[in-house]
């Protein structure tokens, strides 16, 4: 894989500032603004190819989940097993290796982009390197968000063609909140990495070494899912566990366990960036 250079220009002092004191007002400096770093961060992201290839990807996996349920569906429906096979089927392969490689794909196009324009050190300058790191959390969870609810989405659409009870989708909904996230979580470790790594490439083979390991320890020991934060999303997923996805202990313990990964690698992403900066 090699970077796409981004030709949006990066935020200076002055965009992600506040309003500019009124004439005769005091003469203090303008509050750095979260809201305009978000907003920066939502337009350098590279959204051109990476929304495209979230839906062709998780429909490609509720294509797997469809064509599972069909060719076995004499005993799925001897067992009263609907919506939980589709979706660990749907889910499987597509959280265990190719989403979370799109996902640090998508946070580290934008992480290296950071380093070609020097942005770390002009922001340092200005003291806005905290303001930006809530701006790249809040676009980050923006952007799992909708990541999840595509995901979510296809498999509702897949049930919902092979004729599965619409009643019975409520009790799986609340998967979304672990899902967003667990790709949260990998978004944050890859903006970590970005601060350490200069280069797209680099940050992709750390993120595909993590991701080979994890998956070896995953399948050898589903439980070690919780301690590789890119094996997350087949955690938050419940991919193993089938007749888990619509409980709400285990919603609860994935999201708990998103959520410290979050916490973790967003403290070591803010103490990067002072040390970078």
């Amino acid at each position: 894989m090699s970077a796409v250079t981004s030709t949006t220009a990066y935020p200076t002092a002055r965009s992600v500032a506040g309003p500019a004191p009124r004439p005769g007002g005091p003469a203090a400096a303008r509050r750095p603004s979260v809201r305009a770093a978000w907003y920066w961060e939502r337009r350098k992201a590279p959204n051109r190819w990476y929304w495209p290839l979230t839906v062709v990807l998780c429909s490609l996996g509720a294509l797997i989940g469809y064509m599972q349920y069909r060719d076995y569906q004499d005993a799925f429906e001897a067992q009263e097993a609907t919506w939980e096979v589709v979706w660990a089927q749907s889910t499987l392969m597509l959280s265990m290796l190719f989403l979370p490689l799109a996902v640090a794909a998508f946070t580290a196009q934008a992480a290296s982009g950071e380093h070609a324009g020097r942005n770390w050190q002009r922001m340092a300058a200005n003291r806005l390197e905290g303001v930006m790191v809530v701006g790249k959390l809040l676009h980050a969870l923006q952007a799992a968000l909708f990541t999840a609810l595509i995901l979510v989405g296809e498999i509702t659409a897949t049930g919902l063609l092979l004729g599965f009870d619409a009643a019975d989708l409520a009790r799986y909904l609340p998967r979304v909140v672990p899902v967003t996230l667990a790709v949260w979580a990998i978004e944050v470790l890859v903006m970590w990495l970005g601060v350490v790594l200069e280069s797209f490439a680099a940050m992709m083979t750390t993120v595909f070494l993590i991701t080979v390991t994890g998956l070896a320890l995953s399948l050898a020991a589903p439980a070690l899912a919780a301690i590789d934060p890119m094996g997350l999303l087949t955690l938050a997923c419940s991919s193993y566990s089938p007749r888990d996805i619509a409980s709400p202990g285990s919603v609860l313990t994935a999201s708990v366990v998103c959520l410290a990964w979050v916490g973790i690698l967003a403290l070591a992403l803010r103490a990067g960036v002072r040390r970078r900066s």
